[in-house]
């Protein structure tokens, strides 16, 4: 099982601050992208738009392929990208962007 927290406004979106899913071998971008969003359907698209950078519906794209993200996700404490394979008893951390000055 994978452990997934959800921190500020994701936290409101899903109405949960965390959830496991038996996501094991899978990448975090699937993750992300599909197993995320197809256990709370109703706020799929708001989710899009939240975590990734996003142009009407679609995910905007890096020149390397990978989806541009809004939000900060770390795998156990260490950032990833997101091509990582989730393993049993990871923990996902999912924060908002940070600002200051």
């Amino acid at each position: 099982m994978i452990k997934v927290k959800y921190f500020g406004k994701l936290r409101e979106l899903l109405g949960v601050k965390e959830e496991e899913y038996d996501a094991e071998n899978l990448s975090l971008a699937d993750l992300l992208i599909k197993h995320i969003p197809s256990r709370h359907p109703e706020i799929a698209k708001e989710w899009r738009a939240t975590v990734f950078i996003t142009v009407g519906d679609n995910i905007v794209m890096s020149e390397d392929g990978t989806p541009i993200l809004r939000y900060h996700i770390l795998v156990n404490g260490l950032s990833r990208n997101l091509a990582y394979t989730l393993k049993d008893n990871d923990e996902v951390a999912i924060l908002p962007p940070v600002g200051g000055g």
